[in-house]
């Protein structure tokens, strides 16, 4: 009996070389890219999206870098205004009583300034030179408008045909200093360029030439006591000397 079962069993199942060779490979699944929420790119559209991104980033930046250096241009004028407005308050700050001489010290910076940088400081310069030789702003300025004027006279009895303002005039440059046009004397192009006078360059300057007059004012000053002390003494032995 249980060789019958086995022959029926045998009899309806198919032979293996019958069955069919699709049921026993694996299916590639099949995906309907329009059900797909993000789409693939092809390869020459995403080169050229990413070239057009890469071109909006860099025009970004550089109308930014634009609108930056246009914005510092701006701003560039009111923080000036803004210093020289401080250096003015600073000298005109500095006690004075009115019609009080200068010192030879002050004379003389004031001087080389005239004769060597500039008869005509503007006020951002006339502020820095007060605050450094400590005069009122107003005294720096009437000294440098009375030596332009004394200059004029002594022109015109020297050469009355020739303006004196002219001959004053051939003298000076323009040069473009922080921003503003500056007529400055020849002979302060001679040892440096143009584009180097700044109000930085002339404090500098100006305080340079103040320190060594100082230096070199209490330099004599200090001999000439020496020589006093020496004096005084020499005196006081020679009359120690007379004395019976």
């Amino acid at each position: 009996m249980d060789e019958n079962v086995r022959s029926a069993t045998a009899s309806a199942l198919p032979p293996p070389e019958k069955q069919s060779r699709r049921t026993l490979r694996k299916r590639n699944p099949v995906i309907d890219k329009s059900a797909l929420r993000f789409r693939p790119i092809p390869t020459s559209t995403s080169t050229s999206r990413s070239r057009s991104n890469n071109r909006g980033a860099s025009e970004e930046d550089s109308s930014k870098q634009k609108q930056t250096g246009s914005q510092t241009s701006h701003r560039t004028p009111p923080e000036r205004e803004a210093r020289v407005r401080e250096l003015k308050n600073r000298a005109l700050s500095i006690p004075s009583t009115g019609k009080t001489p200068a010192t030879m010290r002050q004379r003389m910076v004031m001087q080389m300034v005239y004769d060597e940088i500039t008869p005509y400081p503007d006020e951002a310069w006339v502020s820095q030179l007060g605050i450094i030789i400590n005069r009122e702003y107003h005294q720096v300025k009437n000294w440098f408008s009375n030596q332009r004027q004394k200059d004029a006279r002594d022109s015109r009895q020297q050469s009355p045909s020739l303006a004196a303002t002219s001959a004053l005039e051939a003298s000076l440059c323009k040069i473009n200093c922080d921003g503003r046009e500056m007529r400055v004397r020849v002979s302060a192009l001679d040892s440096c360029s143009a584009e180097a006078w700044t109000d930085a360059f002339f404090d500098e300057v100006v305080m340079i030439h103040n320190f060594r007059l100082l230096a070199k004012l209490s330099q004599d000053e200090a001999r000439a006591a020496l020589h006093d002390s020496n004096i005084s003494t020499t005196d006081t032995t020679h009359a120690h000397s007379r004395l019976p």
